[in-house]
């Protein structure tokens, strides 16, 4: 079943599974249905339950890792596993993987252990055994990754434990090793039904295979236009071999839509008819045509974070609910302006999820070296980040300042000063926090540089910026990007102190009524849900399709990136807004923007641009010859801009190149500080 966004999936699936009992094709045990959540899960058996009004309990139904780890409980001696198996969560196996690479003398911290969990999980996800990936080898460690993956299985059989890519994978083992095994699964199961198919993975492909009986009694409901999820392996060709691999396939298109305005719909048909590789469909509504999707231009990223807070609130004062209007953004950085602005106006906002910008790990930390210099008070913050980076500072070391400080009446901070100048510690420790304070000293005498300039050297000499360029896992280089979104937001406050007052605003911006808030979320998180009213903002080339996607997956990339559009824009029922700024900041840089292809792509009847019905508002939008002749002036400015040549920027004005690294300019503006800025953003003076 072709199941289309909105065109009620899941009640098909229940409802057949539902007749196939009630019409006593097969009994509730003879039948697995899987999915890929346990809400999704929780969900179908909620709905069987209400249509035969029987208990589902005990029923093969679940996702697709709780049926592999029922039948593997069965018979684990299989596959060398004792009974009552372990089944280990993702701190133990980080742990475990820590002491593989020890074993092997890898340094865990240019090859952290995260790292090679990610690298294993997409080798299971693959249906690969350590002895058959030669051709599908790693970099990892020096090409190491095949000996690392063998060492930690027969870890885990040592201990008796499989981690969470094992239930499907040794599932495959097992069947291989005895193939009873799997033909009592293919005769004990008449039907098979599966959920979210196009979200299914090379193992789950062949674990349906090896399961699936001699009849092929399968049903499959997915919908290839929202496949979104390469990035933790699922594959979407496995929805389009699906004819091809089974005999006498029947496809049942689910075209009719329950959820959006006929504007909506046809504006995503058109967008997604761009995907060479679908199976196509186009919904369909017997509802009313709507409102036109708005085409919003905006100058920069400030903006159009106003302008979206303003039109909420040109519709909440027309009784429009506020927990009705989502916000999805292509990258989690996009957060941070909106959440600076509704905080300024006091607009309740969550963020669905993610953590919100203020409350991530490195955003704390780097508050509170700030704060620990604007305050000589302020214990929290002194007691996060006193051995951050770490300094061999430890709980030993913190509790006899504590207990110092106490009898002295004296704060942390206090307390250390007189400890050091007594020599209370080893010279290590005591040269340590020697050099903090003189490092905090420093920082509060520092009269010539503004607020960020400052902000930035603190992160720069603490050390902890040093750090995060140094971790080599998966979140390092996020984090780091945060931090320039970060400095980026202190560039707008006088002082850091100003700064600290805006933050503890912000942090107390909680709400008792977590419903009664503007969502904010990325277009991946938004999969499955659905809003009356969806902003789309940072409709841009680099940012939406996102750069990284098209580099490394080129018209793959391009495709899922489309595909992401069409499901943004397909969680709307009433209105969706999309927005494209002239200009933004991005990590602390100005970039300046060509609109993204896709609005190119949308439908002239079905769209309306800033308050005005425009036949070709973007039809005539030549993208590629736009993008190549950027591309073409981009490598002329590469190629010619120097060292001391004068240059003009649209923003800054006038300076002169004090330094060229890679792609970007360190320019000493005449109105202005010496900022980095983009090669291609600037003009030669001749």
């Amino acid at each position: 079943m072709l199941a289309g966004a909105g065109t009620g999936k899941t009640r098909v699936l229940t409802t057949k599974l539902s007749k196939i009992i009630r019409e006593n094709y097969a009994n509730p045990y003879e039948i697995l249905t899987v999915t890929f959540t346990n809400k999704a899960a929780s969900e179908m058996k909620n709905r069987v339950e209400s249509i035969l009004r029987i208990n589902t309990a005990g029923w093969w139904i679940g996702t697709f890792h709780s049926m592999g780890a029922r039948i593997l409980r069965k018979n684990p001696e299989i596959v060398g596993l004792k009974k009552q198996f372990t089944i280990i969560d993702t701190d133990d196996q980080l742990k475990l993987l820590k002491q593989v690479l020890s074993f092997h003398n890898i340094d865990d911290k240019r090859w952290p252990a995260k790292n090679l969990s990610y690298v294993i999980q997409r080798w299971k996800d693959k249906g690969l055994n350590p002895d058959n990936i030669d051709q599908h080898g790693s970099d990892f460690a020096n090409n190491k990754g095949a000996i690392l993956y063998e060492t930690y299985q027969k870890r885990l059989k040592t201990l008796n434990a499989a981690d969470y890519g094992d239930l499907l994978l040794q599932n495959l083992n097992m069947f291989h090793i005895q193939p009873d095994i799997k033909n009592y699964y293919k005769n004990k199961f008449k039907f098979v039904l599966v959920d979210e198919y196009q979200d299914t993975n090379l193992c789950q492909y062949q674990w349906l295979q090896n399961i699936v009986n001699k009849n092929q009694n399968i049903c499959v409901v997915g919908d290839d236009d929202q496949s979104i999820y390469s990035w933790r392996g699922a594959e979407v060709k496995n929805i389009f071999k699906f004819e091809k691999e089974y005999d006498k396939v029947k496809v049942i298109k689910l075209e009719k839509n329950y959820r959006s305005k006929a504007n909506i719909l046809n504006a995503a048909n058109f967008l997604i008819s761009n995907n060479k590789n679908r199976m196509g469909k186009d919904l369909w509504t017997d509802d009313d045509a709507g409102e036109k999707i708005e085409i919003i231009n905006v100058n920069n990223n400030e903006e159009e974070a106003t302008y979206i807070s303003d039109k909420i609130e040109e519709l909440l004062s027309s009784g429009v609910l506020l927990e009705s209007f989502a916000i999805l953004v292509r990258a989690s950085y996009q957060t941070r302006a909106f959440e600076d602005r509704f905080i300024k106006i006091g607009m309740p906002y969550k963020i669905i999820g993610g953590t919100k910008f203020y409350e991530r790990l490195e955003i704390r930390d780097a508050l509170a070296f700030l704060r620990i210099v604007a305050s000589d008070y302020d214990d929290l913050a002194f007691e996060r980040i006193i051995n951050v980076p770490k300094k061999g500072i430890g709980e030993k070391t913190i509790r006899s300042i504590e207990v110092f400080g106490r009898e002295k009446a004296l704060s942390l901070i206090q307390a250390t000063r007189e400890l050091v100048k007594i020599n209370y510690f080893s010279n290590k420790i005591n040269n340590n926090l020697s050099n903090f304070i003189k490092l905090i000293e420093k920082w509060r005498n520092q009269k010539t540089l503004n607020a960020s300039e400052l902000a930035e050297t603190i992160l720069d000499e603490s050390g902890y910026t040093e750090m995060w360029q140094n971790d080599k896992s998966v979140e390092a280089e996020s984090r780091l990007d945060n931090l320039k979104e970060l400095i980026n937001a202190i560039s707008e406050f006088d002082t850091i102190r100003s700064f600290i007052e805006h933050i503890q605003l912000v942090m107390d911006n909680e709400l008792n009524n977590k419903n009664n808030s503007v969502n904010i979320l990325t277009f991946h998180a938004s999969k499955g849900l659905e809003f009356e009213n969806i902003f789309l903002p940072g409709w841009e080339e680099e940012i939406f399709p996102n750069k990284r996607a098209l580099e490394e997956r080129l018209n793959e990339g391009l495709e899922e990136e489309r595909r992401l559009a069409y499901v943004g824009i397909t969680r709307a029922q009433k209105r969706v807004w999309i927005l494209h700024a002239n200009s933004r900041i991005i990590h602390g840089q100005w970039f300046y923007s060509i609109p993204s292809r896709f609005l190119s792509e949308l439908p002239s009847d079905n769209i309306i641009s800033d308050g005005h019905t425009n036949t070709d508002y973007f039809g005539n939008l030549n993208y590629q010859n736009n993008f190549l002749e950027n591309n073409n002036t981009y490598t002329e400015n590469k190629n010619t801009m120097l060292k001391g040549d004068r240059v003009f920027h649209q923003k800054f004005g006038y300076g002169l190149i004090i330094n060229i690294e890679n792609d970007n300019a360190e320019v000493k503006f005449e109105k202005t500080s010496t900022k980095k800025v983009k090669i291609d953003y600037l003009i030669k003076d001749v």
